[in-house]
């Protein structure tokens, strides 16, 4: 018995190979997407950490307005640890709790950098040039490195800057 093949039913190996470049290219916008979506998130927290360290040092700074002055020019070195058997003067307790601060910012936000100045523009400046004039409102400037795993063509790598005015 000779069996006639009136009409074939299946896919072409050409057929095939066409669906599977579709179906890759859009995993590959998939992917993409997902990368965006993971470096944005991590960027909105370090946002989140930086709003809340300078809202933190903002607190600091007006519970302590005798030592306002050591906040815009703390020492490099703290040479003295106040305890209760000997009490820490103003500027001193400023100097700990600025330096204390600046360790807690690093740990949340690596390569932070923050600074205290009087501002009028407060919102330019980047890191190492905080911009400040020296005259307007106090403010708290926070730096920090872009990410290094966003896609360059959707974020590009540069600096970023949270700033809060105190007054």
């Amino acid at each position: 018995m000779i069996s006639q093949r009136i009409g074939q039913a299946g896919f072409s190996l050409l057929e095939v190979l066409v669906a599977g470049l579709v179906f890759s290219l859009g995993l590959a916008g998939l992917s993409t997407l997902l990368l965006l979506s993971f470096s944005t998130a991590a960027e909105a927290s370090r946002e989140n950490r930086a709003a809340s360290a300078a809202a933190s040092l903002a607190e600091q700074i007006r519970l302590n307005p005798a030592a306002r002055e050591r906040y815009l020019h703390p020492p490099e070195f703290i040479a003295l640890f106040c305890d209760g058997a000997a009490p820490c003067t103003p500027q001193q307790q400023a100097d700990y709790d600025f330096r204390l601060w600046r360790l807690e910012l690093g740990r949340a936000i690596p390569g932070a950098r923050a600074l205290v100045c009087h501002d009028a523009t407060p919102e330019d400046g980047v890191e190492g040039n905080g911009h400040c004039d020296g005259t307007g409102s106090l403010v708290i400037k926070i730096f920090w490195p872009g990410s290094a795993y966003a896609a360059p063509r959707f974020m590009p790598e540069s600096d970023h800057r949270f700033t809060l005015r105190v007054d």
